[in-house]
């Protein structure tokens, strides 16, 4: 990092001996050149504080909006820099504004802007290794290390060992009272015949607590796993174009009988050919949490709608997941996707869920470089739109809807 400090200010240097000005108008080819070689993402800030140079992930990182540094800790940082000279390095957490997310939903709605400013839009934290320096008397340099998923993946890890050991405890307390149970059964043969009835009783509802705990931490495991899967961003290649009919048809067929049970009419609907690249699984995955948390928040003889099109400006695939249920509070809506985040809207059949869900559709949109937005209403009901990026080229896909529709 010296080295390239002292490179950045031999180059400047260069320039200002020709009689060039350093004010930041256009930067030398040179140092541009340079710059644009370095992995990190790099601001120039010129005397007045304003951004000279800027690369596009200094914006989404939410270090820079409207051609200005927006980070009160990096114009702090400038200042010193720029009165004392040397470098800083610090380490920064900012968040992805949200409104990347929000312009890609209002591209794909045909509804009001009303509904759009209502809808909460998920946005990622970012960890990032800062680092500036003075260049000449008036440039600064900002280089701006991501290094947020090392960090999501070492918490991912830390929550799933956590969790793990808390969930452990309660198959492993029922194992014990059943195993108590069995070696108490063995001292009552030849005893009263009603009394071993009743203690085998006893056994059964213990050995059915422990069926139902082992189930439940299976169901526990797997979510944390696929989150831990769901944190290394999805590269686009020729081997994971997948059909977006595809998935939904599959995740429809899957939760058929989740609907049947629930009195719940699932429906389908992708008019056009869409392709994404991405990990089928995961995507499947992310749609049935929707589903099924559409179909647990229903009523008896409502209807969840799954609606697949293109956003206007052809670059993302859209699928909203619509239910009619019981809606959510504008209070939960800021905290649903959350890992492990409850509301207090739960009813008997969603209170067994662990807050996990909505927490694996972010990280796979997000992995997906895509996001996730929601909006409701108590008792209007839910709608949730997954944004994905479309697959560039021709790709064979094939449309489909529900035949029932």
């Amino acid at each position: 990092m010296r080295r390239f400090m002292d490179r950045l200010r031999s180059l400047v240097g260069n320039r200002s001996r020709d009689g060039e000005q350093a004010d930041g108008e256009a930067l030398e080819s040179s140092t541009q050149a340079l710059l644009a070689l370095i992995p990190a993402a790099t601001v120039v800030v010129d005397g007045d504080d304003e951004v000279v140079r800027s690369s596009p992930d200094a914006y989404r990182l939410g270090i820079v909006s409207n051609d200005e540094i927006s980070n009160p800790r990096i114009i702090e940082a400038i200042a010193q820099v720029r009165r004392s000279g040397g470098r800083r390095s610090f380490n920064l957490v900012t968040r992805t504004p949200t409104e990347f997310a929000l312009d890609a939903a209002a591209e794909s709605r045909e509804s009001d802007d009303w509904e759009i400013s209502q809808a909460q839009a998920v946005s990622r934290r970012n960890w990032l290794k800062v680092t500036l320096g003075r260049i000449d008397q008036s440039l600064v340099v900002v280089l701006i290390d991501d290094v947020s998923d090392s960090v999501r993946f070492v918490r991912t890890r830390d929550a799933f060992m956590t969790n793990v050991s808390e969930q452990m405890l309660k198959p492993v307390q029922a194992l014990e009272e059943l195993a108590a149970q069995l070696k108490t059964t063995s001292h009552l043969e030849g005893d009263d015949p009603e009394l071993l009835r009743s203690h085998l009783r006893s056994v059964s509802r213990d050995a059915s607590s422990v069926q139902r705990y082992s189930a439940y931490l299976g169901h526990v495991l797997k979510d944390l796993l696929l989150l831990i899967r769901a944190q290394e961003r999805i590269k686009p290649s020729r081997e994971n174009v997948l059909d977006v009919a595809e998935q939904i048809r599959a995740v429809v067929q899957g939760e058929q009988d989740r609907a049947d049970q629930a009195h719940v009419t699932l429906r389908w609907r992708c008019d056009q050919p869409l392709t994404i690249h991405g990990d089928g699984q995961q995507i499947r995955v992310a749609l049935a949490k929707l589903v099924e948390n559409a179909i647990a928040y229903s009523s008896s003889g409502s209807t969840v709608s799954l609606v697949a099109q293109a956003s206007k400006d052809g670059h993302y695939g859209i699928i909203r997941v619509v239910d009619h249920g019981r809606g959510i509070s504008k209070a939960d809506q800021g905290r649903i996707f959350e890992r492990f985040y409850r509301a207090d809207n739960q009813s008997e059949e969603t209170a067994v869920g662990i807050g996990l869900g909505l927490a694996i559709v972010k990280h796979v949109a997000l992995t997906h470089h895509g996001s996730v937005t929601v909006w409701s209403a108590p008792g209007e009901g839910s709608t949730f739109t997954l944004m994905l990026p479309l697959a560039q080229g021709p790709v064979a896909g094939q449309g489909g809807d529900n035949p029932s529709d």
